[in-house]
């Protein structure tokens, strides 16, 4: 349909990973970016998750004319097999409504920075929606958000007749301080994550490797809070947050070239 587009970064020739993508497949970064270029555009038409059903490794190299482009994406962990086709990872960053919807408001913010229409709180929140020049925050309509009631009480309101006191997300240095005092392993050992690796084949080498890439990355200065960090650490796990590892043709898992260099890093950890 004329008019239709997708979203690719300006800076992709230079990306690493293209340059190992090049390695891999004996092609140029002409040709490489092209054969991005088509699967991207094919998910955009044809998938609204990144699962392209009845597409495989092989169909990607003949249909960009790539050699091995479609074994190589998933040694690096921008692709995997699934039962009946294949998952883009990150489908949702730069594919589907919302990525062109973002994109289209990162443009429009670009364009009215500087003239005084664009507000703190418009460029903090990328997936807010955006009428007009951007208009300045009426405060005066904000709602005051009431105050959290403490746990427990004296008299008879507290006893079950209001909402139950909300736990506060707190940080990943905040939990496992939390977890020393207790007397607790901040992974326990009967965690469902264990089960699931075992299910699905992931060495217990590269679950430790996970956890150090996952301590250090939200012990930042900067990173997220949450409620349930256990909960987190699982579903990093199970959705390969850091694309560490991927299933080999043998079932087995390897690692990717992202986990290589985390073992690397965390090597004097190990």
């Amino acid at each position: 349909m004329a008019g239709e587009w997708i979203k690719m970064r300006t800076n992709l020739w230079d990306d690493p990973r293209v340059s190992r993508l090049c390695d891999l497949t004996g092609c140029t970064e002409a040709a490489v970016v092209g054969g991005l270029y088509w699967l991207w555009a094919t998910a955009d038409d044809h998938s609204a998750d990144g699962v392209l059903v009845g597409m495989t490794p092989a169909t990607i190299a003949r249909k960009t004319g790539v050699p091995n482009l479609g074994a190589a994406l998933a040694q690096i962990g921008w692709i995997e097999e699934i039962d009946g086709g294949i998952r883009i990872f990150k489908f949702d960053d730069h594919n589907g409504v919302s990525a062109k919807s973002r994109a289209q408001t990162a443009k429009r913010v670009a364009s009215h920075r500087g003239n005084g229409d664009v507000t703190p709180p418009a460029l903090q929140e990328p997936n807010a929606a955006v009428t007009g020049a951007l208009a300045r925050e009426d405060k005066s309509k904000t709602k005051e958000e009431p105050p959290i009631p403490p746990k427990g009480g004296d008299g008879p309101e507290d006893t079950g007749a209001g909402k139950p006191t909300r736990k506060a997300a707190v940080s990943l240095k905040t939990f496992l301080e939390e977890c020393r005092k207790a007397g607790e392993k901040p992974i326990l050992k009967d965690d469902p994550v264990f089960a699931y690796a075992d299910q699905t084949g992931i060495p217990d080498e590269f679950l430790k490797l996970h956890w150090l890439e996952f301590k250090e990355r939200y012990c930042l200065p900067d990173a997220k809070r949450y409620k349930d960090w256990r909960s987190v650490y699982r579903k990093s796990v199970r959705g390969c947050w850091f694309k560490l590892w991927y299933l080999r043709a043998d079932g087995a898992c390897g690692l990717t070239t992202q986990g290589e260099q985390a073992k690397r890093h965390h090597g004097k950890d190990e």
